[in-house]
């Protein structure tokens, strides 16, 4: 199995996910609640964006091929949404794909915040499933690549809980400024990785 597909996947979900990124909205919604809850959230929102994001790369490829979607459209489009995502964490600005400009005052502390929107859409939002689903077109049936997916997908999650779980101590360290300097070299990667998404789907289209 090739090391560039490996390094390719592992980056990529790193960027989207952007724990790092998230570390600012990880401290605001899971202020207030007990540490004995605050543990509950994150377990939970780690558990859920794993299986849905599984869920999808397991069915994602037989979807689009219901729909009549080829493996070279969904490359275009999904970089073009990676693009997008990476065009937001350049610029600094509150992601509208992510959802994270939601509105924390409208959730009650009583209120699980676990599933919406920690583990849907902010872990596992479009720009993550989107990723899942074209590495998976990607790997042509090959099983060992399809298992290397699933577990470079768990380990990215399981990376996120580690922030999650640190967050408060993290923010304290690198700050709102270390924050924002993360966010924008993970977005001109990203840009980058988004920009070969799209030159691999016009070449499997035969445009290019």
């Amino acid at each position: 199995m090739e090391l560039v597909f490996i390094s390719s996947v592992f980056v990529t979900l790193f960027v989207v996910v952007d724990p790092l990124g998230l570390i600012p909205t990880f401290i605001t919604y899971l202020a207030g609640y007990t540490p004995k809850k605050r543990r509950y959230i994150i377990i939970k929102s780690i558990l859920v964006s794993t299986a849905v994001s599984i869920l999808f790369l397991l069915l994602g490829k037989y979807l689009l091929q219901a729909l009549g979607i080829s493996r070279g459209a969904f490359l275009i489009a999904g970089g073009a949404l990676l693009f997008l995502i990476s065009m937001e964490m350049l610029y600094g600005e509150p992601s509208h794909i992510k959802m994270r400009n939601y509105e924390v005052k409208e959730i009650e502390k009583t209120e699980d915040v676990s599933v919406f929107p920690l583990a849907i859409p902010m872990l596992s939002g479009p720009g993550t499933i989107a990723s899942l689903v074209m590495f998976d077109t990607q790997s042509d049936g090959d099983l060992t690549k399809k298992l290397a997916l699933i577990i470079i997908t768990i380990s990215i999650f399981l990376i996120a809980g580690f922030f999650m779980f640190l967050s408060t101590k993290i923010g304290e360290i690198i700050g709102d400024t270390g924050v924002a300097i993360i966010q924008r070299l993970n977005g001109l990667l990203l840009s980058a990785l988004s920009v070969q998404f799209i030159i691999n789907g016009l070449t499997t289209l035969k445009i290019i």
